[in-house]
């Protein structure tokens, strides 16, 4: 009895979370954390659009806007690899400003200079980042930036 309300259970959280705006499609490369806010990462399906910040392309939703102390993952929906590294916060800069670390995961926080997800694997899920302090924070991926993959969090 004891197995059948826990399987039932199971399956009506896994159900719900299918159905929630911004909900990971799934990923093999690690675990997508539970109420983490979903960017999913897509050079395919997020097409080039205006915002008040510029240009954004290849992730959605984008712009995000976030509560400090919300957590974000970014999910790679495509076959290939992408990043998800920040380029700071005063705007997109004019170039490819990522380097080389920008494929090594680093940092935890949105506030954290030079924060990557590294490279991510489709299917793969980053690792979770806090969105601890308000700000505007750009990012972009280090194979596809300045156009068209870069993205904006502000976090309230």
């Amino acid at each position: 009895m004891y197995k059948a309300r826990f399987a039932a259970a199971l399956l009506a959280v896994i159900a719900a979370a299918g159905c929630t705006p911004g909900s990971a499609t799934g990923g093999s490369g690690g675990s997508v954390a539970l109420g983490a806010v979903i960017v999913h990462v897509s050079l395919l399906n997020f097409a080039p659009h205006g915002s008040q910040f510029g240009i954004v392309a290849g992730y959605s939703p984008n712009p995000l806007i976030v509560s400090v102390g919300s957590t974000v993952q970014f999910v790679n929906d495509d076959n290939f690899t992408h990043t998800a590294s920040s380029v700071g916060q005063t705007g997109f800069p004019p170039g490819n400003p990522l380097g080389q670390a920008a494929l090594h995961q680093s940092g935890t926080d949105l506030a954290q200079t030079k924060w990557t997800s590294g490279a991510l694997s489709g299917g793969t899920p980053s690792q979770v980042f806090t969105a601890s302090v308000p700000g505007t924070y750009y990012f972009g991926c280090f194979f596809h930036y300045p156009t068209p993959m870069r993205g904006v969090i502000v976090v309230q």
